[in-house]
């Protein structure tokens, strides 16, 4: 095409040879960097100057998208059966910013390089059969075009491309233009327009100069929302090789409760619970279009009626439902669901205007990946993970986590695989260590709590269910739950976290993150948390049995540390009607039901249970149940919930 990139001198081929080797085994980079905070510019946000264009094309140079992150149908729909279709209409790739760029045009930023610089985007492909290269390149500040990156435009596929991250420490200090071009197709048909292609999550970091982060008088408090996440899935709690290096990181800074249960086997119920403090029999939502009722006082607006600035980020449609939006000044929803680096991405652009601001804030961020579809990017998808928490860095080597190799759907309606399921684990631990990062490098994360928990975990297999969350076995009801206090809260500053075996649930964090703000607890189910720890590892008093109950209210549990009592009723598609009963000292995958022979834990935990379910508190109003429409309801089949209403999921 016109616009030659001109000859590449030396430092040129010695910045493309760190890009090669950033991708493999490393290039470390030197330099003073290091201390001060990341700073990112959003590409796809920032309007570039049209430098090439294409008169003929019948097109905008560009156009700025919310796109997949792979495809928008990610299953091979010659293995669904007809009649399966029709129930779960398609999978889709989870969503991220893409920037559509015309074939025959040349995009231009320019930009002044910050220490440690470099450029991240993913080379999503062409939609529409264009014949046609990405080329990725800087102008320095002599004139001097330097090509950094340069690939064929391969079609949109099942697993995006693996992420490009693009070294430009060697220019810090100057200003450049950095060049996004699409070669011109040859093969372009006269009268129809030019083909495009997609950059995803195009982005400019470096370490440079912010202002400083105001001083608060009270901590501002981060809540990370994991959908669908195990506990075993993780580092910390055993999972070897570990799929998680930054979350187990944070672990090692963190109090972590081993033995946390969630109240709900369902994304919207369960998410109420942790908002309120509440178990599903005292705020009345056990669906995914149920809203709580007005008048439940949620974390949010305790946080915000307190003088937090409150924002929450929702990866999946159906949990704007639950009426959980009241208190947040700022909800961003997703539309079918964000890939993990999209709603990071809107988390760090909202943090970085709070840095001047007095009040501290209450972020709420709700990440969907572990759900099905399974479709992690590449290299995640073909089992390769960070060898080390890298934050907002580039990745410098990858590690195995498993045998390494492609993974097709091992069921192919829902789009799911347990290796793929793993993938998505470490996709997604990835994304929390940018944002983590981010805090760390700005000097907020010390007086921040920083809350990680998951809703549910999901069956793999067990129990004869596969990747539904169906059942109240420990596979769906044992979650990750942990918490970094702020500096200032340490019981024992600068030394690492402390493991607690005791039981405790989801609910405890609502009076133990309003305890940790400084704001009064209201009367709710949960157990602060900071007060029921203990001094010692393993030394907290905790609960003596846990309960939960199942979405659409088919059965509940009780659960001790030595017996797991379950009550089925309704769910005769996946479990019979009645009692099991596991001895979890002999029996930890919980897989001989003991239930009917008579043995006192049964009659013990089925004494508690009834009682359990039998004392309600008074709710200020009933829970709101609206009309589900047929978006809605097609959109929630083609996430595995049977019927579209969610009580299964």
């Amino acid at each position: 095409m016109t616009g030659a990139w001109g000859r590449r001198g030396r430092t040129a081929g010695v910045a493309a040879a760190c890009v090669v080797a950033l991708l493999a085994a490393g290039c470390r980079r030197t330099g003073a960097g290091h201390g001060r905070p990341w700073v990112r510019l959003d590409l796809w946000a920032t309007k570039p100057e049209v430098e090439i264009e294409q008169a003929d094309s019948g097109r905008r140079p560009f156009n700025r998208r919310i796109s997949f992150l792979g495809a928008d149908e990610v299953r091979d729909l010659a293995k669904v059966p007809a009649a399966q279709l029709a129930a779960f209409p398609r999978q889709t790739s989870g969503q991220v910013r893409a920037l559509e760029q015309v074939g025959g045009t040349r995009l231009k930023w320019h930009v002044r390089l910050d220490e440690e610089a470099y450029v991240s985007f993913t080379p999503l492909g062409q939609e529409g059969g264009c014949t046609c290269s990405y080329r990725f390149g800087i102008r320095d500040s002599h004139g001097g075009i330097h090509e950094l990156f340069k690939a064929e435009a391969a079609p949109v596929s099942r697993f995006a491309p693996q992420v490009q991250e693009v070294d430009l420490a060697e220019w810090a200090g100057t200003e450049v233009d950095i060049l996004m071009q699409i070669d011109r197709p040859p093969d372009v048909v006269a009268g129809r327009p030019f083909p495009s292609v997609l950059w995803g999550s195009p982005a400019l970091y470096g370490r440079g100069e912010l202002p400083a982060a105001a001083r608060r008088d009270r901590p501002n408090v981060l809540l990370i929302g994991i959908d669908t996440l195990r506990a075993d899935r993780l580092g910390a709690w055993g999972r070897k090789p570990s799929l998680t290096p930054s979350l187990d990181r944070l672990a090692a800074e963190s109090d972590v409760w081993l033995n946390a249960f969630s109240t709900f086997n369902a994304t919207n119920p369960s998410f109420v619970s942790i908002m309120t403090g509440l178990y599903g029999k005292d705020h009345g939502v056990y669906d995914l279009r149920t809203a709580l009722p007005p008048g439940a006082a949620t974390l949010a607006e305790r946080l915000a009626g307190a003088g937090y600035e409150t924002m929450a980020v929702i990866s999946v449609r159906h949990l704007k439902n639950a009426g959980l939006a009241p208190g947040f000044a700022e909800v961003t929803r997703a539309e079918e669901h964000f890939a993990g680096e999209l709603a990071v991405d809107q988390t760090l652009d909202w943090l970085a205007g709070q840095l001047g601001s007095p009040r501290p804030f209450f972020v709420w961020l709700h990440l969907f990946d572990p759900h099905p579809p399974h479709t992690p990017p590449r290299p995640y998808a073909e089992g390769m993970r960070p060898a080390e928490a890298a934050g907002l860095a580039p990745v410098r080597a990858w590690v195995p986590f498993r045998a390494p190799g492609p993974r097709d759907f091992a069921e192919p309606i829902l789009g799911a695989n347990r290796d793929l399921y793993d993938g998505q684990v470490a996709y997604l631990d990835r994304q929390v260590g940018r944002l983590l990062d981010a805090l760390e490098s700005r000097g907020v994360l010390d007086s921040t709590v920083v809350a990680v928990v998951a809703d549910h975990g999901e069956s793999l297999g067990e129990h004869g269910v596969r990747y539904r969350h169906v059942g109240l076995h420990d596979t769906t009801t044992h979650v990750p739950l942990m918490i970094r206090w702020p500096r200032a809260e340490r019981r024992e500053p600068g030394k690492g976290g402390r493991r607690f075996s005791a039981l405790v649930q989801t609910i405890d964090l609502f009076p133990s993150l309003l305890a940790a703000a400084g704001v009064a607890v209201p009367p709710q189910d949960g157990i602060d948390l900071r007060q029921k720890g203990g001094s010692r590892p393993g030394q907290g008093e905790g609960r003596r049995v846990v309960f939960a109950e199942h979405s659409g209210k088919l059965g509940a549990m009780a659960r001790t540390r030595d017996f797991h009592y379950i009550v089925s009723q309704g769910n005769t598609d996946v479990f019979p009607d009645g009692a099991s009963l596991y001895d979890l000292e002999a029996d930890a995958l919980e897989t001989q039901n003991l239930a009917g022979r008579g043995l006192p834990a049964e009659r013990e935990l089925a004494g508690l249970l009834q009682r359990w379910l039998a004392q309600r508190r008074t709710r200020a109003a009933e829970p709101r149940t609206a009309p589900l429409s047929q978006e809605d309801a097609d959109r929630l089949k083609a996430l595995g919930y049977a019927g579209g209403k969610g009580g299964g999921g």
